[in-house]
Formats: structure tokens, sequence, C-alpha cells
């Protein structure tokens, strides 16, 4: 036999070396015959598949698979692209500082976009501006310290046409910026602060046109031009602004003879969106700065712009309203009596009240409107109703206010809509009457417009009938007073005779004022020489005229004892002279019928050392007027 050799690593026999191996030999492998006839029952029975008994839950299980996948992919993706952009763009962190705490926030930008506030300055010189006041943003109670950002405005020195209250050059607002505040980890006990710029928005004055149509008297629109005007001044609002958003005024002040009237522009800052936005120009003929007051009930208050003449209150109410706008999401919207909220005559009736300045008669048929509604009462109709309030309000206490002429107490009174007792005081005294006509025959449109408005609501109303009769007499004449009168509806024989006999009592009132104009003074009495005046208890024509003499001058107090009136002599006492209801105009009647109008002089004989008598010249000064008793102060010349 052969021996094997033994691998002395492994122990394992090694194979026989230069040795053919043979492959094994072939089984034949038996056949087995099966039989040819079989029974059926023995034929072998297939297996059916089974199916799957919730074939859903492999569905859902595979859609989450591919969307965590899609997720995953998807942040990876954002991740690099993210990293893209901070390497591009370094202040790409600001979207995502405002979702973590401050205290781990990071400084957004590259250095050189975060300054102190002298740094931002001198920038901002360089480009050829100039930097105003900065302003300081409400402090956010989160932070852990009071440093608040700031809205600096940014000017320019421009030459500006129109006539503006700013020296030429003039310097001009151009932009607003806010810069926020940022904390630097590398300077947490640097005491000096850094700001960078979070929002920045250009600003335009309105045009000259828009500002000149907003005064009653502008009757062309040639009177200006369209060039912007300058915005010079920059402030927050005063009162109780809206809590949502900053808000800030910023004005100018256009010269208009002696009158200035302000301007500018109504800008908003969403701090949650860092966004700046100008909202609404504004210009007020009253010279007044808009602001914030709870007009019309609800979350917010309303701005208010006055453009109120003289005793006829005007305001524009601008409410808070939604925008699609996500940086900032708000309009002001001004609330309109031209908008009809439903169809109900009563209430169109209210609205065209409203509309002529009738403001009290306004509301009380708004009222009544109201009433009517019930449920249906729209929100639009209800601060319709508020703003006409508001405006009643200030009619109702210029109405009721003491005044020095019967020309402004009836003028207050028909605007507020107080027919009857506007007439009381034209039928009260003479004075009173040519008064009041002077002031019908310069109405420009507001009395008639008033009561062309109360007519259309209630056409038999003889109060207001007998007004514009009064209107048309004083313009036109009486004959043209009464043709108007025959043409208005429901006027019976009375109405018709009484308001006959006003017209006739203002024609009266004018002629006799048009007579003691040239009428020429005739006084009898005696004067006596005083040393000294206390002048309240004198009443001149023209009220705050200081009583004072001239050098070389004496005062001589005269004892009227008759005078004659342009008709007829008027004998002391004088009980038809008392002074009532309205001095300073019954005064300037009084100097009239005494004939101190057309010539204040007077002759007064004066007593000399000798004796003997002159006549002096002197100027009448003041009247008084007491228990049917009337004096005259006058100032004499010592060397006439």
């Amino acid at each position: 036999m052969m021996e094997h050799k033994i691998n002395p690593s492994k122990n394992r026999a090694l194979p026989p070396e230069n040795r053919k191996v043979a492959p094994p030999p072939t089984r034949r492998r038996r056949q087995t015959r099966r039989p040819k006839n079989l029974q059926e029952s023995q034929l072998p029975i297939p297996t059916p598949r089974t199916r799957a008994r919730y074939p859903w839950k492999r569905l859902v299980a595979n859609l989450t698979a591919l969307s965590v996948l899609a997720g995953c992919a998807a942040l990876m993706g954002g991740g690099a692209w993210l990293s893209y952009q901070l390497i591009v763009d370094p202040n790409g962190n600001r979207l995502i500082s405002q979702f973590v705490p401050e205290w781990s926030r990071l400084p957004t930008g590259s250095r050189d976009s975060i300054q102190t506030l002298d740094q931002i300055k001198a920038s901002i010189r360089k480009l050829g501006f100039v930097t105003g006041e900065p302003l300081p943003l409400p402090v956010d109670q989160s932070r852990d310290n009071s440093i608040s950002d700031l809205l600096l405005p940014v000017m320019v020195e421009r030459t500006v046409k129109a006539s503006t209250v700013c020296k030429n050059p003039c310097r001009q607002i151009v932009e607003l910026r806010v810069y926020k505040r940022v904390q630097l980890p590398d300077r947490s006990s640097d005491k000096e602060q850094y700001f960078q710029l979070a929002s920045s928005v250009n600003v335009e004055g309105p045009a000259e046109s828009f500002v000149i149509a907003s005064l009653p008297d502008s009757t062309s629109d040639n009177q200006a031009s369209n060039q912007s005007l300058p915005l010079t001044e920059l402030r927050r609002f005063d009162g109780k602004p809206p809590a949502s958003g900053i808000w800030f005024n910023v004005s100018g002040q256009l010269k208009r003879g002696d009158r200035k009237i302000p301007y500018g522009q109504v800008v908003r800052y969403n701090p949650s969106q860092n966004h700046l936005m100008p909202l609404l120009e504004w210009a007020s003929a009253a010279g007044q700065p808009p602001n914030w007051q709870q007009i019309v009930k609800g979350e917010n208050p309303q701005l208010a712009i006055d453009q109120t003449v003289g005793l006829e209150p005007q305001f524009t109410l601008y409410q808070i309203g939604p925008r699609k706008f996500l940086p900032n999401p708000v309009q002001l919207t001004a609330i309109s009596l031209e908008e009809i909220a439903f169809n109900d005559e009563t209430y169109k009736n209210g609205l065209r009240l409203a509309k002529s300045g009738l403001w009290s008669p306004a509301l009380n048929v708004m009222r009544v409107a109201k009433g009517k509604a019930g449920k249906n009462w729209p929100a639009v109709a209800q601060a319709q109703l508020e703003t006409i309030e508001f405006h009643a309000k200030i009619t109702r206490a210029q109405a009721i206010a003491s005044w020095a002429s019967p020309g402004q107490q009836v003028l207050a009174e028909l605007i507020d809509g107080r027919w009857a007792e506007a007439l009381q005081v034209f039928e009260a005294d003479p004075s009173n009457s040519n008064e009041i006509a002077t002031t019908l025959k310069n109405d420009s449109g507001r009395i008639w417009n008033r009561i062309d408005a109360a007519l259309r609501v209630n056409a038999a109303d003889a109060d207001v009938k007998a007004w514009g009769a009064l209107i048309v007499a004083s313009q036109d004449g009486d004959r043209e007073a009464m043709n108007w009168l025959d043409q208005q509806s429901d006027t019976d024989s009375e109405t018709r005779s009484r308001i006959r006999n006003l017209v006739n009592k203002l024609q009266e009132a004018v002629s006799q004022a048009e007579s003691l104009e040239a009428h020429k003074s005739q006084i009898m009495g005696s004067a006596t020489l005083i040393s000294s005046v206390n002048p309240a208890e004198w009443l001149e024509p023209e009220p705050n005229n200081e009583l004072k003499l001239a050098a070389e001058q004496v005062w001589y107090q005269v004892q009227v004892a008759s005078f004659y009136d342009g008709s007829r002599w008027v004998n002391s006492p004088f009980s038809d002279v008392e002074v009532r209801s309205f001095p300073a105009t019954q005064v300037k009647w009084l100097w009239g019928r005494l004939g101190l109008l057309a010539d204040p002089k007077i002759k007064i004989e004066v007593a000399m050392a000798n004796g003997q008598q002159r006549v002096a010249v002197g100027t009448v000064k003041a009247v008084q007027v007491q228990d049917g008793s009337l004096r005259l102060l006058a100032a004499v010349d010592k060397r006439s």
C-alpha cells in the first residue's frame, strides 16, 4: 500500500501526487412504473395559493416608507440649499433667528451690515444724505434690556417751488428705515449697541393740488401744481392708536396766505414681519394733524382728519380694515355717507340731511330708521349713524354757546337746524335783523343747501320756508323772495302772511342801517373832565380796543340830554337804546343812531382858567348805557 503524507499543520491527508481521480460510478435510476389505470380518488389534489387577508396594510406600509424617504430627501436638499444661501447671503439667517430664543440667536449678516448708530449715520452721509432724529420703537418686554429698535428718517436737501414752512434748500424726508438691535456673542460685555437694517420704505409728500383741494375756497384746479410737497417732520401719533402695529405721521406744512395747512402720510410698521408701509395721504383744512379717536364702537379706534372751517364741522373718519397682503395686512377705509347700506326711505332721508350738514336732524331721523330696521340694521349704517352723532355733538355745543353777535348766533343755530330759535333772535332787535341780513347775503350755499335738504324731507316746515325766503330777499330782493315762496308746496295763507312780515322787517332793518352810515351826529348834553377811566364800565363800537389817551389829551364824560337819530329827536330817558343780548352789535347800531359812524368827532364847551368858555373838539371812544341814562367818553386835545 502506498503511504499517505500528513500535513502537520492541519492534520489532513493530502491527496496522492499525480493521480487521476475517476468520477464516481453512475447509478441507473430505478424507474417506478405507475399503474396505468388509477382511480380518481387516488389523484393528487392541487393546493390553492393563499391570499393576504389585509392588502391595504401593505399599501400603507409602502406609502409610509416612501413618505419617510421623501421627507429625508427633502430635508437633506433643504439643508444643502440653506447652507448654500448662507454662504452666498450672510443675512439669510434672519428668517431662522425669529424662531429661536433670544439668547440663542446668532448675529445676522456679515460684520459689515452690523453697525453702531454712529457708523450707520456715517455710511448714510457717504451716500449724500443726512439723517434726522432717530425715533425709538416700543421696547419688547421679553428682551433682556431696555435698548429699543430705531426708526431712522433719511433726508435730503432740495429746492422747493411751493410756499412751505421750510426754508430753501429744504431738508426733507425721502426714506424711512427700521434698524433692529443686534447682540453679538463675542461682545456681550461691550456697552456700545449694534443695529442692523430690518426694513425701509421711500416716502413722498402729497401733490400741492391735493392739499389745495381740501380747502373750501378752492375754486380752480389750476391753483396749484402736481409737484410733491416736502415731508419735514416724523413723529408717533398722539392719543391711543391701534394696538396692532406701530403708527407714524410724516408731515409738512403748506403756506396759503396767512394760513398754514398741514399735510402728510400715515405710515404703519408691522414688527412681526419687519415691514414699513405708507397707508394714507392726508391734508387738514382746519390746520390740525390727524388723531386716533374711539368714535365708532369696536375693537380699533378711528383716524379722524379735521376739515372744519369756521362753524362748519367736517371730519373724515377712517376705519381699519383687513387686506390680503401678508407683510402689512391692514388698510384705512373712509366712512362714507354716500354708501347706501340698505333700501329704506327714512334711512336715506337721514343721509340726505347729514350730507347737507344738518347733523342733529339727521341723527334723529337715523335713530328712527334704526328702530324700524331692528336686527336688520347693517354695520355700515351703524358706522354712519355714529359718525353723524359725532358731528351733531359739535353743532349742538355751538348752537347753545354764548355768542358776541346775532349773526354768529343765528349761523350756529341754522347749522344745527334750529330754525325756530334762529327766528327768535332775528325778531328780537332791529340791529340783529341788519347783521343777520348781512350774514344771509354773504351765504355761499351752506345755509341754502340745508334749507333745500330740510324741505325735501319735510316740505310743510314753515320755519324752514321763512329762512328760505329771507335768504332770497337778502340776495335778490323781497319780490323774488315771495315768488320763491309761492313755488313751495303746502304753504297756507297764515304762513305766507307771517313770512311776508319777516321779509318786510328785514328790508326795513337794511334800509335803516344804510341811512345810519351817512347820518352825522347832533348831540346835546353836558361835559365833565374826569381823571381816570375804568374800561370795564364802557362799551366800545369795536371790541378789544384799549381805552388809552395820546399825549396832551384828557378824558371828558358827556351826559347826553338828547340826540337826533336821522329821523327824529330822542330825549332822555332813553328807554329804546337799552343794550340787551348782543352788546357789540347793538353798540354799533346805537353808534349809528348817534351819528358817530359817519363822524365820531364831537364839540365840547370847556371852561378856561379866566372863567371864559371855549369850544374843544373831541373824539368819542365809548358809550355807557344804564337805567335810561346815556353817557359818552371823549378824548379831547388840551390845545384844541
